[in-house]
C-alpha cells in the first residue's frame, strides 16, 4: 500500500485542475451569457437571468475553495 492520499496522486491533481477549471467556467461565464444575450433573447426577466448568474457565480467559488484547499485561505500563524 502507498502512503500517498489521492488529493496528492497525478489522478486527484487531474481532478482538482478540472474542478477549478468547471468552478472559473461557472464564475465567468453566466455574467458573459447575461450581457451579450441579454434578458430579451434568452426569454428569461432581468431578474431571474441575474439570481441565476449569482447562484452559479457563488456554486463556482465555492467549487474553487474546495478545489484548492481552504488551508490556502487561513492566515498564516507567526511565530512568536
Amino acid at each position: 500500500m502507498s502512503t500517498t492520499s489521492f488529493q496528492d496522486s497525478e489522478i486527484g491533481k487531474l481532478v482538482r485542475g478540472a474542478v477549478v477549471i468547471v468552478a472559473a467556467a461557472l464564475m465567468i461565464l453566466p455574467a458573459y451569457i447575461n450581457y451579450y444575450l441579454g434578458p430579451t433573447k434568452t426569454g428569461f426577466n432581468a431578474i431571474v437571468s441575474m439570481a441565476i448568474s449569482l447562484q452559479l457565480f457563488a456554486i463556482g467559488v465555492v467549487l474553487f475553495i474546495v478545489a484548492v484547499g481552504k488551508e490556502r485561505f487561513m492566515p498564516k500563524s507567526q511565530p512568536q
